[in-house]
């Protein structure tokens, strides 16, 4: 995959590509609240877009996005 990106309040963070399989751990504080969204492109150069949970400011825990052919499966485990 390459250009990964997530967008979540306030911020976002990304790289340039990540291999298949691979797991990309990333710590963000939430200052704001609204939705979260992952677009990346897959090896047939196809671009991708999943939206994901609502944050609410102040939420810590930890958030799984896995990115499929089919799309993005996400895992919140975060505290209100």
């Amino acid at each position: 995959m390459t250009l990964v990106e997530v967008d979540y309040p306030s911020a976002s963070f990304g790289r340039e590509s990540l291999a298949a399989g691979a797991v990309y751990p990333y710590r963000f504080k939430v200052l704001g609240s609204g939705v979260m969204k992952v677009s990346w492109t897959d090896a047939a150069r196809k671009e991708h877009t999943a939206t994901g949970p609502d944050l609410h400011e102040g939420q810590k825990g930890l958030l799984t996005i896995t990115l499929t052919p089919e799309g993005a499966q996400w895992s919140p485990q975060l505290t209100p």
